[in-house]
């Protein structure tokens, strides 16, 4: 009787262990790590693979540390789209993606525990893009685009290493500017093309009063070289020549009308 109470007691304690350490095994999955704590101490970080915790001591977390996006934008179950102001106090709405992955999940654990994104991720991405922006007017954002994504990537990426997230990309997917804003640059838009026909016009009119001037100039210049024409002709025009003239257009008849007082031959003499 001993002896079968015995062999059920051992039977019995075999079984028990037999369950704990089934049930203390455990495997971790491709892209995510086990963080172990002893007395709720960090004691290890498990990565992919078969594993064993000490039963009652010892207690385990998993974590996903492959890549993931961080949405901040309306969706389905919720609205995380960033609210920010520019330098000149306009309010812009922000959609925008981190992608991270988690390097160091020891330390964002110490840090976060498992509610990271909750924690850090959001409130800090958000805090980045605010301090970033709130540095540019809100036409030098619409300007500047691409260069101020550079910074906000660059400036999430630091704070991001600083707890164990390597940061590879971060993207603003839209932004939304305020209805007054609309409404002021599509006035501005308006008055800046009424300034441009206005100008178009002044510089016809300047065109055309330009063309006038050049015309008179021509004109005048023209006046002024027939006059000199005219003037060196006219002081060529001495006696000989005259004489000359006469003679050449002479036909050779003598005048029929004669009289006391008329002349019936050229006078050839030419006095200086």
């Amino acid at each position: 009787m001993n002896r079968i109470l015995k062999f059920s007691t051992v039977g019995a304690i075999g079984i028990f262990i037999a369950i704990l350490f089934f049930i203390n095994c455990y495997s971790v999955n491709t892209g995510e790590v086990a963080i172990v704590s002893t007395f709720g101490k960090i004691t290890r970080v498990d990565e992919e693979g078969l594993h064993f915790k000490v039963p009652f001591m010892q207690s385990k977390t998993f974590m996903e540390i492959r890549e993931k996006t961080y949405i901040f934008a309306k969706t389905e179950e919720m609205d995380t789209t960033m609210e920010v102001s520019t330098k000149d106090m306009q309010s812009i709405k922000i959609e925008l993606t981190v992608q991270a992955s988690i390097a160091d999940p020891e330390k964002l654990y110490k840090a976060f525990n498992t509610k990271y994104e909750q924690r850090f991720i959001r409130p800090r991405a958000k805090e980045v893009v605010q301090a970033t922006i709130a540095k540019y007017t809100i036409e030098e954002f619409v300007s500047k685009r691409s260069e101020i994504s550079d910074i906000i990537n660059a400036d999430i990426a630091d704070d991001f290493l600083s707890y164990g997230l390597v940061v590879s990309n971060v993207s603003i997917v839209n932004h939304d500017f305020s209805d007054e804003y609309e409404r002021a640059i599509e006035q501005k838009k308006i008055a800046e093309q009424a300034v441009e026909r206005a100008k178009a016009e002044q510089q016809k009119v300047l065109i055309e009063y330009e063309n006038k001037v050049k015309i008179a100039e021509l004109e005048l210049k023209e006046k002024e070289i027939r006059a000199k024409a005219n003037a060196v002709e006219s002081q060529s025009l001495s006696k000989q020549l005259l004489q000359k003239m006469a003679i050449e257009k002479w036909n050779g008849q003598l005048p029929k009308v004669q009289g006391a007082n008329t002349n019936s031959f050229i006078n050839l003499d030419v006095k200086e």
